[in-house]
């Protein structure tokens, strides 16, 4: 009886090992076409960690066009982020343009010099 168990405990030991790597194996997998490669290939693409299936599946949706609506509207507010900042961006270069001009102008040596006027001339009737 003793052997028997010895024997099935090798058994259940070597299978529970398999299991083990393989399961690690699967999930560690750095092949080209492993699903925890493209798992973080789309994570990659949305710019986010996609955690659950329903962020996964709203993400899906979102490339799909089924949310075309919510698609244009972060679209339009990109844009008009990004145009104020090019705004924001073009006002300080001309305000440091402006004030370096004046800061130019304020360094210059004046000198000060007097003309002496001289008197008019009478008119003759």
């Amino acid at each position: 009886m003793g052997e028997e168990l010895a024997q099935w405990l090798k058994e259940a030991g070597r299978r529970a090992a398999s299991a083990t790597r393989e399961a690690r194996s699967a999930s560690e997998d750095d092949s080209y076409n492993s699903p925890a490669s493209l798992h973080r290939y789309i994570e990659e693409l949305a710019g986010r960690p996609l955690r659950s299936h329903a962020e996964l599946l709203d993400y899906l949706r979102e490339v799909a066009g089924s949310q075309p609506h919510a698609h244009r509207e972060l679209e339009r507010r990109r844009l008009f982020r990004e145009m104020i900042l090019v705004g924001l961006l073009v006002v300080s270069a001309l305000q440091y343009y402006y004030w370096d001009v004046q800061l130019q102008i304020a360094a210059l040596k004046s000198v000060h010099t007097f003309v002496p006027m001289r008197a008019p001339l009478e008119k003759k009737i």
